[in-house]
């Protein structure tokens, strides 16, 4: 197998990239422009999700079998509102665009990556939790809304395409490979938090922000194994930690690496957070189901995002 996998240049891309790679299968990674990285195994071809004719070039001859679409614009507020047919330019019509370059270039499995935002303000179900085949979508933002439309029309197109499609809805997620960039203006607070401890600023929460927070090497290798499965994957399938943790438990995990001071004042935060109300968690039983396993505690995921840096140079936060 070759895999597709889009979005190389930003945070989940990369780390999923880098996850396949690990287990030498073969990808080539498309985006605007080069990675800072690159992995044995790893190819790379510079295409545009809005110009049909540039990805079809850019897939044509490579004999991909499967495709990963891990690209897109998660704006913050101000550039949602500035920039809405961008937004959606990429993060809708781009992944059609792509479908159609997948079809011609005989590519028979599709992952496309949605989040946990197409839920927007939708109540959990009786366990408090979102679950994929029970909770009705109602995204607020316009980044939940494209997502969700692009869900829909892939489901639409994708049967005639002969492309066996399904849709993982990514929640909250923090690690290696995250920086700030233009695609991506507000990285995690986990992100931020790390970053202020390395340059020894002190740390103001908006408040603790509860959330089922996943490392991004987990997310990578969870996706990696479904996309190498044999098995027929289900349409929708969550990736999560399972686990609620808050942004003092990240605090107190890096602070047994790091001085770190940090409080909290929702008047006067120094963290940076989208979303004005916590949201449910996701369930992940299906995942756990095709991928047995555990998420990454975070004393381990500070530990290991930290060895991450040291060792490899071309790993910046900012």
């Amino acid at each position: 197998m070759t895999v597709l996998v889009t979005g190389t240049s930003g945070f989940v891309g990369s780390a999923i990239a880098e996850a396949l790679c690990a287990r030498r299968i073969p990808v080539l990674g498309l985006d605007l422009h080069p990675p800072r990285n690159s992995w044995p195994g790893f190819d790379f071809v510079t295409a545009d999700l809005r110009d049909q004719a540039s990805l079809d070039a850019a897939l044509t001859g490579r004999r991909l079998t499967h495709m990963i679409h891990a690209a897109a614009l998660t704006p913050d507020a101000a550039f949602e509102e500035a920039n809405p047919d961008l937004v959606l330019d990429v993060n809708l019509l781009g992944s059609v665009r792509l479908l159609q370059a997948a079809k011609t270039a005989g590519i028979r499995r599709l992952l496309q990556l949605s989040s946990i935002a197409v839920y927007g303000n939708a109540a959990p179900e009786a366990d408090g939790l979102y679950h994929e085949d029970r909770t009705t979508p109602t995204p607020q933002s316009l980044y939940g809304i494209g997502k969700y439309a692009a869900e829909m029309s892939l489901r639409r197109l994708a049967p005639s395409a002969g492309i066996d499609l399904s849709i993982l809805r990514l929640g909250p997620i923090f690690g290696p490979h995250e920086r700030a960039s233009d695609s991506r203006k507000v990285t995690s607070p986990h992100h931020q938090i790390l970053l202020a401890a390395l340059e020894g600023h002190p740390v103001t929460l908006p408040r603790a922000v509860p959330a089922d927070w996943c490392y991004s090497c987990d997310a990578a290798s969870a996706i990696a194994s479904l996309v190498s499965s044999d098995a027929a994957l289900p349409d929708i399938v969550h990736i999560g930690a399972g686990e609620v943790t808050d942004l003092p438990d990240w605090c107190t995990a890096l602070a047994a690496h790091l001085p770190l001071s940090w409080h909290i004042d929702a008047a006067a935060p120094t963290i940076r957070y989208g979303y004005p109300t916590d949201r449910p968690a996701l369930a992940i039983q299906r995942l756990r189901r095709l991928v047995p396993g555990s998420h990454t505690p975070l004393p381990r995921a500070a530990a290991d995002w930290l060895g991450h840096i040291a060792h490899s140079p071309k790993e910046t936060l900012s």
